[in-house]
C-alpha cells in the first residue's frame, strides 16, 4: 500500500469515510469502488484495509449488494454439484440480481463520481469464477466456453448450458427397407419432451434414428440434429466409402470421447466418426456413383439405348416448383440390359439430382423416359461411391 504513495491512500480513506457515513458497505464493495483509484484489483481485502478504519455497524447489511457476496461459497457449491456430471474446461458465468442491488450501485457511483470501476454484477460473476475456476481447475473463457452457467440469486438456482458439439463421419447401409431420415416425436415436432426422452425422435427405426442413439449414448447428450449430403430411398443400399453426414450434438455432457473408425449399429455401419470444430454453413457439393435398376412398359430398342452415352454432353435440369431451375451433370453413364424390359444403368452423377424423378418423369430434363421413348420405373437403385468435392469445413 506505501508504494502507492500515502496521498492517495488518504484521498482514498477519505473518499471512503465519506462514503460510509451515508451508507453500510461490506469490504467487497469498497474494494471494487476505490480499486480504479488506485490501480489495483477488486477485493475483498483492499476493501478491508480502508473499511477497518471507518465506523460501520456490523448489524447493517451492505447497502448496494445486501451482503450477496458472503454467499459466494454457498453458490458455487450449488454449481459444483449442479455441474458435476459435466465434463469441461473451460466456462463463462452469468448471474442475476434484483435491480435494486444495479441500482444502489449506480447510486452510490453517481453521488461520489466513481467512475471507471466494473459494476457490482460483473464484480460478482468475476469473484464467483474465481472461486468455481479454482474449485474445478477449469479456466474462464468469455468467447466460446464449453459450459456456460447462469446463477440467480432472485430464486437460487442454477441454469447449465454445454456448448454444442460437431461430428463428422460416413455411414454404409447393409440392410434395404431401412428409412434414411426418423420421424420425429408426434407430441412435441421433434423439440423435445418428457414422452420421446427430449430426443425429439418418435423411435430410433432408421438411419437417423441408429446414428442419433449411437450418439447420445456416447456423449451423454439430450438430442442430435444431422445434416445429410443426399439422401437415398428406404430400399437403397449403401457401399464403398459410405454417405457423409454432419452432426451436431445439444448440451452434451461428455465432451472427450474415443470413437471407433468404424461402429456396427442395426443395419448401418459407421466410419470415420470425429469431432470438428463446426459444420458447414453453405451446401457441400458432391457426387455419386449409382447403380439404377430400371423397368419399361414397353420392349427397349438397342438403337434408343446408344443414345444414352449422349447424355453426358446435356445439362440435367431438375424444375422444381415455385423455385428456379436447377441445373447437375452426369459424369459417366453405362448400361446392361437384363431382358427386353429390364435396364441395370451404372452412372456418376452430381449431388441432388433425384433418381426416381430422372427415370420417371418430366420434372427432370432430359429424362430416361423420354430418352428411351418408353414408360419406365426406377425399381431400386444403390450407391456404390460418394466423394465430396470441396472440405469447407473446420476439422
Amino acid at each position: 500500500m506505501v508504494s502507492i504513495g500515502m496521498k492517495k491512500i488518504n484521498s482514498t480513506q477519505h473518499l471512503v469515510n465519506n462514503i460510509l457515513r451515508n451508507y453500510s458497505l461490506c469490504n467487497f464493495c469498497i474494494g471494487r469502488l476505490v480499486s480504479k483509484e488506485l490501480g489495483l484489483k477488486p477485493s475483498s481485502n483492499l476493501g478491508k484495509k480502508f473499511n477497518s478504519k471507518a465506523e460501520k455497524s456490523e448489524l447493517k447489511k451492505c447497502f448496494i449488494c445486501k451482503d450477496i457476496f458472503e454467499k459466494l461459497d454457498e453458490v458455487v457449491a450449488h454449481m459444483i454439484e449442479n455441474s458435476s456430471s459435466y465434463q469441461f474446461s473451460t466456462f463463462l458465468i452469468g448471474s442475476i440480481i434484483k435491480p435494486s442491488i444495479s441500482d444502489n450501485d449506480d447510486t452510490v457511483r453517481s453521488k461520489f463520481k466513481i467512475k471507471g470501476v466494473m459494476n457490482v454484477k460483473t464484480h460478482l460473476n468475476h469473484e464467483i469464477g474465481k472461486k468455481f475456476g479454482r474449485r474445478t481447475k477449469s479456466k474462464l473463457d468469455g468467447m466460446d466456453p464449453e459450459l456456460t452457467l447462469k446463477v440467480n440469486f432472485k430464486d437460487n438456482s442454477c441454469k447449465i448450458h454445454s456448448r454444442s458439439l460437431f461430428l463428422y463421419g460416413r455411414y454404409t447401409k447393409v440392410r434395404r427397407n431401412l428409412p434414411q431420415k426418423q420421424d420425429t416425436c408426434k407430441n412435441c415436432q421433434g423439440k423435445g419432451c418428457v414422452s420421446c426422452d427430449y430426443h425429439g425422435l418418435e423411435n430410433f427405426n432408421s438411419v437417423e434414428g441408429q446414428i442419433a442413439q449411437f450418439v447420445i449414448k456416447k456423449f451423454k447428450s439430450k438430442q442430435v440434429k444431422i445434416n445429410w449430403i443426399g439422401g437415398e430411398d428406404k430400399a437403397s443400399l449403401i457401399s464403398g466409402n459410405g454417405r457423409p453426414f454432419f452432426l451436431k450434438i445439444s448440451e452434451p455432457h461428455i465432451r472427450n470421447v474415443r470413437i471407433k473408425k468404424q461402429d456396427y449399429l442395426d443395419g448401418i455401419k459407421l466410419h470415420d466418426l470425429r469431432q470438428i470444430k463446426s459444420q458447414p454453413k453453405d451446401s457441400v457439393p458432391f457426387r455419386s456413383k449409382v447403380i439404377i435398376l430400371v423397368k419399361s412398359e414397353l420392349p427397349l430398342e438397342d438403337d434408343l439405348l446408344k443414345k444414352l452415352s449422349l447424355i453426358k454432353n446435356i445439362p440435367l435440369e431438375i424444375h422444381n416448383r415455385g423455385e428456379k431451375i436447377i441445373k447437375k451433370s452426369i459424369y459417366d453413364i453405362k448400361y446392361k440390359k437384363s431382358d427386353s424390359t429390364s435396364l441395370k444403368i451404372f452412372m456418376l452423377i452430381d449431388g441432388g439430382v433425384p433418381i426416381k424423378s430422372f427415370i420417371e418423369n418430366s420434372r427432370v430434363k432430359p429424362n430416361i423416359s423420354d430418352m428411351l421413348q418408353n414408360r419406365c420405373t426406377c425399381v431400386q437403385f444403390d450407391f456404390k461411391q460418394i466423394d465430396v468435392m470441396s472440405s469447407n469445413w473446420k476439422n
